[in-house]
């Protein structure tokens, strides 16, 4: 994969604890460092919780830390935009706006996760809402909830992802939608006003999209600032993908950010433990990219 071809310096991709992750994160940042990282993003879901650690701990171990987060965006089936992430980089944490926007949208996560719990009991899921709260410890989500359905019904279930897609997914019978949450567009605003540089999260995981190059575009004009280009691409909805469909995946989203004069910005979506196939820092930038990047982003060009 080209990503382990380059030099990377920078991954503008993790989550901790606050989030889906298994790390702290200080833990996150000193792994950075070990592995002689010399910036990487702290993207939690709908969270900056864990900013103010990622930072002290950045000036403690010689790492830049780009205050961050990965928006999960309302479903728009009707639009075709279903599961689309944005990524807001240089976000400023103390923005009002963009705090009192959090405040909603992590009680409606709450309530959802709860909620979903209790549909899953009905179905006949062992799982309690009290185990999932205490694994996730910050904020619930989907894999906290896979994770004891995994430990709780030993057997039923093949694999994680199976959990995800018959249970988990939008698509799902069994999927409880949330009572608030942000459209892409509202999303990519949001992180705007707070001074942020909205991207979208790994285009290529959008294989429902026909037309992602006019999504993109559509996109662009609320906003958008880049494409997250350089991704650890082995799964695409559940379906295994070989290293060169991974290959020519990021070719194809380098040719469309140049194409359409985005940025390109690349991570690895590290979650530690929960997704331990995916090494920090195997897949982002180089050095000479992110200074470009974060030169950028300070112009607010």
């Amino acid at each position: 994969m080209s990503g382990h071809l380059r030099e990377i310096a920078a991954d503008l991709q993790t989550h901790s604890t606050c989030s889906d992750g298994t790390d702290t994160p200080a833990e996150l940042v000193q792994k950075a460092a070990q592995q002689g990282l010399r910036a990487i993003a702290l993207t939690d879901h709908d969270s900056i919780l864990g900013v103010e650690e990622a930072l002290a701990a950045g000036r403690e171990h010689g790492v830049e830390v780009v205050p961050a987060l990965e928006f999960s965006t309302q479903q728009e089936p009707e639009r075709g935009l279903i599961d689309i992430d944005v990524l807001g980089y240089w976000i400023n944490p103390s923005d009002p706006g963009l705090r009192d926007t959090l405040e909603r949208v992590m009680a409606a996560r709450r309530e959802q996760k709860i909620a979903q719990i209790k549909r899953l009991q009905e179905h006949g899921i062992e799982i309690s809402v009290e185990e999932v709260l205490a694994l996730a410890g910050g904020v619930p989500g989907r894999p906290h909830i896979a994770e004891v359905v995994w430990r709780r019904n030993p057997g039923r279930f093949r694999s994680k992802q199976e959990i995800f897609d018959q249970l988990l997914s939008p698509r799902s019978p069994t999927y409880v939608p949330r009572s608030f949450s942000l459209t892409v567009k509202q999303a990519i605003e949001v992180i705007l006003a707070a001074g942020g540089l909205p991207v979208l999260a790994h285009p290529g995981f959008y294989t429902h999209i026909q037309d992602i190059e006019r999504v993109i575009r559509q996109l662009q004009e609320a906003g958008l600032r880049g494409i997250e280009v350089w991704y650890p691409y082995r799964q695409v909805h559940g379906e295994e993908i070989s290293a060169a469909q991974a290959k020519a995946m990021v070719k194809q989203f380098q040719r469309l950010a140049a194409k359409l004069h985005l940025l390109a910005t690349g991570g690895s979506d590290y979650h530690g433990q929960r997704t331990p196939h995916i090494r920090l820092g195997e897949c982002g930038m180089t050095w000479e990219d992110y200074q470009a990047l974060r030169e950028t982003a300070r112009q607010g060009i």
